[in-house]
């Protein structure tokens, strides 16, 4: 049976993306506060007034959450559903009600192979759920999967702005909507170099895996305000691309990368 703490467990970890640091504004760079403003889809960078592109690759956190909901909470049926939920005034147990996970999906979205080689001596497995590599990007995920991750994430972030508002006025705070998706590889060349021009991208050219700076230091890299670009393939709609388009590798061989994935986001004015 599920607990009532779990029930509730995508609500607390969105909300606390919703709300980063906000309790420390004082301590903020600039970059960082930007990002936590109420009208940034959780977890982005603003590219311009509709497009916004998230920080760092999706991690490991967030994934297992989307797992954690397909098993419990959401379906296809439910995504349809939740078009016409109301947007202020929503109850928690409206969007989290348990048993109405879907099995099938959550087993297509599960890791294919998790005894795959991250490095010699980590296997995706530990890798994926170890508290040591939260942080840290997902990886050895399918473009279906990272679609079905973009479209969850939709639906449960407009959920959330719905939950936090209690009237109209207050609703109004937070985007109208907001659309999850990959990006296109011409896409992100532009916003790789748009966001160059403003300095906010930072490159990360080191050990994408390890544990050894581990948690602490993957967290920072989430919550600085910038765009953080890894020795890492990514999902785009088109196919594969690797981020560092005018930086050469300078830790991994070509051979030696992983591929993870990230979202950008799109925001609809009423």
């Amino acid at each position: 049976m599920i607990s009532y703490s779990s029930r509730y467990i995508s609500l607390i970890i969105f909300s606390l993306l919703l709300l980063s640091c906000g309790s420390n504004k004082k301590n903020l760079t600039l970059e960082a506060a930007e990002v936590i403003a109420a009208d940034v889809p959780p977890g982005t960078l603003k590219v311009n007034d509709t497009l916004y592109v998230d920080r760092v690759p999706v991690t490991n956190l967030m994934y297992n959450e989307f797992l954690e909901n397909l098993e419990n909470y959401w379906n296809m049926k439910k995504h349809e559903k939740m078009q016409f939920y109301p947007r202020y005034d929503l109850s928690t147990d409206t969007v989290f009600q348990p048993w109405t996970g879907n099995t099938r999906l959550y087993m297509e979205a599960t890791y294919a192979d998790p005894k795959e080689t991250v490095n010699k001596q980590l296997k995706l497995g530990e890798y994926s759920k170890n508290p040591r590599y939260t942080y840290h990007p997902a990886i050895g995920l399918s473009k279906f999967q990272a679609e079905l991750f973009c479209l969850w994430r939709s639906d449960l972030a407009n959920a959330v702005y719905a939950i936090r508002s209690k009237s109209e006025t207050k609703r109004a705070k937070f985007p109208y909507k907001v659309n999850y998706r990959l990006p296109t590889q011409e896409e992100m060349l532009s916003i790789e170099n748009d966001l160059r021009s403003r300095e906010r991208l930072r490159y990360y050219q080191d050990d994408v895996y390890s544990a050894m700076s581990g948690t602490l230091q993957f967290r920072e890299l989430q919550e600085n305000g910038n765009m953080i670009i890894m020795e890492l393939k990514e999902i785009a709609q088109d196919g594969e691309y690797l981020p560092l388009f005018n930086m050469p590798l300078q830790f991994y061989n070509k051979n030696e990368l992983k591929t993870g994935f990230r979202c950008v986001c799109e925001v609809e004015k009423k």
